[in-house]
């Protein structure tokens, strides 16, 4: 898709994946290594994949390098202190990337960082783990990674504004903000008056009510959803339907209104006695069962069940190998494409280069290699310069987080995206994960409202054949389509790619879902915590001498967007160059298994099979979170290296412990968090963050969403926004991670109420008369 680009990778092994995915969309990566060359380790095996290796010897060499790309990658920290500015002004076409921990600006922009302090900083981790352990992070880390992924995401979004204005620009992206991302919606909690989200593992908390989630059976652990409402009650009656069969279920619980529950336990008409009993029986019922017998029934009676892989279960998956996901690097599985295209398949990688393999042969050909000129796309009339997706026409048939928070980021850089819902079977995100003041009206719903920032809405029951013929209609308007239903059900519909293709050959569409749309577990029914956990995520996170835990709530629906947008954009540019529209088939597992490609590797290499272990690292030490004073505060605490160490030593009046090595250190690791648990326990935690980042070492407060909402980096960020909306008159939408030094920033409303936009897209998008509006009202097509 990216064929025509040239990408010059000046990255360390933090943010190589940025790099390693515009590779996989078909751009020449170019990775920049020092005279000595990069580490090679499991990192350079899972992201150096697809890249040529040029080894440059000053600052001369990359500015040659970089006048003949079109984007530059760079984290600060590497050999290659380059001024990105001076590379513009050579190469006005230049897009220059760079990621940082916290932003280029504000008063953190010079701290240090590792993926724990990040993850401490974003919301995040304040609600992992266990409620009587410290915050835990994900064992595998995450942070660069989410980081490098909206910095291919930023670099495709720059490209195409690019193609309509001709010039290159600067992207400022912040690690910070991508990993707050991840904890939506808890991140939104404070300015929306409800009380911070209490952490805990296996299950979420609804007041007085823990909802179990993970439960142990015969060979692990198992995901078994309980929950209530018209789409998720039905499917708990089935799984007690089971249950009842085999004993573990009596007639009065089976027979109980499981749609209304919830209402009924806010009225006080059912206790929470009954639901507490109904989990306990559940954790009976699992304990007889395997993993492949619950997952075997699952997708036979669409049950809201999911295993909890391990790294070994994600690599011997049956889906992943029916839809060829792997590619056999030298005899090692990796995860292959991310994405299914079916007008431009993704090419498999072949292995990391060796140190400046091909350094001649990219040097000799830099003359002749002026940056790629795609042909132009110029700006609609009348649409604003500075928005680099303006003149973009989406519809949006996805719902609840994973595919329309890809359709945000889209809706946010100028697109028109429309968005089609239904009353009658309402977005799960207008009922949960929050409502301010926790006032339950669907259209108080914060996720609802910072999802779909910047959207227009419409309500079409697709049910009727009227409803459809909109669109059908919108398809013929649209350049993009987004839908994010079970398999198969747009095709029943008369809505598949090739019946929309019909009506529009130009047109992309993205059909995301958990498993994808082929293979066994095509039917899979599940939200992102199911996805997250068969990934690999749930086993990853937790205590060695616990059951996992698991990331915060779906945490694969905040990591897929990135991907989706990354493939739609480059669809878009294949399209612009060759006037070819395609069909990309998104799996959420697939996306989300590259994040922990390198530990994929390593199991294969060593027997070594990566799993949940508190905070440990396998470099730093101390490394981990400790007990600031106050009830449930906490401070994070990554010592990187030697120097480190005896600054925090001498800070905890420990001068005997200062010149302790990284061995020492580690032969003494319990003793160690114990004297630095004695020190921190009397410290106040933003007080001891600012206090120990000024002596060099890494550092910070785990913050909550009130001290994320007061945290000054995320305020010169402008990372949370007030947007207005015509119910909550002004509700916060938490912001993109970067800026684009050619663009506007920021989003105009809310998540709108339903059906805001329906006479705009009707008579002004559609065309539509009075007398066809009319009949679509009378066929009750609209809702």
């Amino acid at each position: 898709m990216l064929g025509p680009y040239r990408v010059l990778d000046l990255t360390d092994e933090r943010c190589w994946f940025a790099g390693n995915l515009l590779a996989q969309l078909g751009a020449d990566v170019v990775l920049v290594e020092p005279p000595d060359g990069w580490p090679r380790g499991y990192a350079h095996t899972a992201y150096n994949r697809g890249k040529r290796s040029v080894v440059a010897t000053g600052l001369d060499d990359v500015a040659d390098l970089a006048a003949a790309a079109d984007i530059v990658l760079h984290n600060d920290g590497t050999p290659f202190d380059v001024d990105l500015r001076a590379l513009r002004e050579a190469n006005d076409r230049l897009i220059t990337v760079h990621i940082t921990p916290w932003g280029e600006s504000g008063p953190k922009a010079g701290w240090r960082a590792t993926d724990l302090t990040l993850f401490a900083s974003s919301g995040q981790l304040a609600v992992t783990g266990d409620s009587d352990r410290p915050p835990v992070r994900i064992s595998i880390p995450q942070a660069w990674l989410h980081g490098s992924a909206q910095a291919a995401v930023a670099a495709t979004v720059a490209l195409e504004h690019r193609a309509r204005t001709g010039r290159g620009q600067h992207v400022d992206l912040s690690t910070q903000q991508a990993v707050c991302e991840t904890a939506l919606s808890a991140i939104l909690y404070a300015p929306a008056g409800l009380e911070e989200v209490q952490r805990e593992a296996g299950g979420v908390r609804f007041g007085a009510l823990m909802l179990r989630t993970i439960y142990r059976c015969k060979d692990g652990f198992v995901i078994v959803t309980i929950a209530f409402g018209p789409m998720i009650g039905p499917m708990v009656r089935r799984f007690l339907s089971w249950m009842h069969e085999e004993g573990f279920c009596d007639d009065e619980t089976l027979n109980k209104d499981w749609v209304n529950f919830a209402l009924q336990l806010q009225s006080g008409e059912e206790s929470i006695d009954v639901i507490e009993g109904v989990m306990d029986d559940i954790a009976r019922f699992c304990g007889t069962k395997t993993k492949a017998e619950m997952i075997e029934r699952g997708l036979r009676d669409s049950l809201l069940i999911c295993p909890v892989n391990t790294l070994q279960d994600v690599l011997d998956s049956p889906q992943l190998a029916a839809r060829s996901f792997w590619d056999d690097v030298d005899g090692t599985q990796m995860p292959g494409r991310f994405v299914l295209a079916q007008g431009s398949p993704l090419a498999p990688l072949g292995s990391a280069p060796e140190i400046g393999e091909h350094t001649s042969e990219v040097t000799s050909a830099l003359s002749a290699r002026p940056p790629a000129l795609p042909p132009s796309e110029p700006l609609p009339e009348g649409a604003p310069a500075d928005r680099p997706l303006a003149g973009l026409k989406v519809a949006d048939l996805a719902w609840v987080a994973a595919a329309p928070l890809a359709t945000k980021i889209l809706a946010h850089w100028g697109a028109t995206v429309v968005r089609v819902e239904t009353q009658n079977r309402p977005c799960l995100l207008r009922g949960a994960l929050g409502h301010r003041d926790d006032v339950a009206d669907q259209e108080n719903a914060i996720a609802w409202h910072s999802t779909n920032a910047n959207k227009k809405t419409i309500c079409l029951d697709l049910s009727k054949p009227e409803a459809r013929d909109v669109v059908r209609d919108l398809t013929a308007w649209a350049d993009v389509m987004v839908e994010s239903f079970t398999p198969g059900t747009m095709a029943g519909w008369g809505l598949g790619y090739d019946d929309l293709q019909e009506i529009n050959p130009d047109l992309v569409m993205v059909s995301s879902c958990v498993m994808g749309q082929t293979g066994p577990f095509r039917d899979f029914a599940g939200f992102g915590n199911m996805a997250a956990s068969v990934a690999g995520f749930f086993d990853i996170t937790g205590w060695a001498d616990r059951g996992p835990a698991g990331p915060y709530l779906a945490y694969t629906d905040y990591c897929s967007p990135r991907f989706t947008v990354c493939a739609l954009l480059a669809a878009l540019d294949h399209r612009r160059r060759t006037g070819e529209g395609q069909h990309l088939d998104f799996s959420q597992m697939e996306a989300a298994v590259h994040l922990l490609a390198p530990a994929i590797a390593e199991l294969q290499e060593t027997g070594t099979m990566r799993t949940r272990r508190g905070n440990e690292d396998d470099v730093m030490i101390p490394h981990g979170v400790y007990p600031a004073a106050g009830q449930d505060e906490w401070i994070a605490i990554s010592v990187e290296d030697d120097d480190q160490w005896h600054s925090l030593a001498i800070e905890m009046r420990r001068e005997d412990l200062a010149d302790l090595d990284t061995v020492g250190r580690r032969e003494r690791h319990a003793e160690l968090d114990e004297i630095v648990t004695q020190f921190t326990s009397r410290q106040n935690g933003p007080g001891l963050m600012h206090r120990l980042q000024a002596h060099g070492i890494s550092a910070h407060h785990v913050q909550n969403s009130g001290a994320c909402l007061n945290d000054p980096q995320l305020a010169h960020r402008g990372h949370f926004q007030w947007a207005p909306h015509s119910y909550a008159r002004q509700t916060v939408v938490d912001g993109i991670p970067y800026t684009l030094s050619g663009a506007h920033n920021g989003f105009s409303w809310a998540g709108p109420t339903y059906g805001e936009h329906a006479m705009e897209i009707l008579s002004d998008v559609l065309g539509y008369d009075a007398d066809r509006i009319a009949e679509l009202a009378i066929t009750e097509a609209l809702e």
